[in-house]
């Protein structure tokens, strides 16, 4: 101990700084040795890329159950009967005719049974003399209407209408058995038979009523 101190101090200084110096240099070639030579290589980031599964299939439709047979209902509808048609008169006499002048002539007639209302009565008609009073009033009847309304004219259809006439030879009540054709042409025969003038005389008390009428137009 008393010979270190008997030294100078940069002989014993000197040493330490040696080593330190040694130290260092042994540090910077182990670090030289360590580290690769060349450029150094940047590393390289691996890019992994997820391949989506594809979408399940769709689930099969429904079954679909084949239509129940339709049951059709079988309606049977009764025929009617047949009504027995009445006998024609031996002999029918000829239509009674409007007059020249009228647009549309009007033949008039009617059948009441078996008995024909039309013309003039014969002798197998026992209400004959009735017979062309109503056929008189019928025909005065359609000539005002064919002057007043223009449904009836320039029209061919042939009609059965059928007449009620009270006790005092007015006509009550006036149906159509079948049709023109046109609305406005059935409600004009029928208000010309119920707005008709009453007959002179009263209908026999043993005539069946109602009274069918015929009236055919030509165009």
């Amino acid at each position: 101990m008393e010979e270190d101190e008997s030294k100078p101090a940069w002989l014993r200084w000197g040493g330490v700084v040696a080593g330190i110096v040694a130290a260092v240099l042994i540090a910077l070639w182990l670090k030289d040795m360590l580290t690769p030579k060349g450029p150094v290589q940047k590393m390289k980031v691996q890019q992994i890329t997820l391949v989506k599964p594809p979408p399940p299939p769709p689930p099969p439709p429904p079954e679909e159950k084949p239509p129940e047979p339709e049951i059709k209902e079988e309606v049977k509808v009764d025929q009617p009967e047949p009504t027995p048609e009445p006998q024609d008169a031996e002999e029918a006499p000829a239509p009674l005719n409007v007059g020249e002048g009228a647009e549309g002539g009007l033949d008039v007639g009617g059948t009441r049974g078996t008995p024909t209302l039309a013309g003039s009565g014969g002798g197998g008609n026992p209400w004959g003399r009735y017979d062309a009073l109503l056929n008189e009033a019928v025909s005065a009847a359609f000539q005002q209407a064919l002057a007043r309304d223009k449904a009836l004219k320039g029209k061919n259809y042939k009609v059965m209408v059928k007449v009620w006439i009270d006790s005092g030879g007015k006509v009550t009540r006036a149906a159509l058995i079948d049709s023109t054709g046109d609305a406005r042409a059935d409600e004009v025969l029928k208000e010309a038979l119920s707005n008709m003038r009453a007959l002179r005389d009263a209908p026999p008390a043993d005539m069946p009523q109602p009274v069918k009428v015929r009236v055919t137009s030509r165009a």
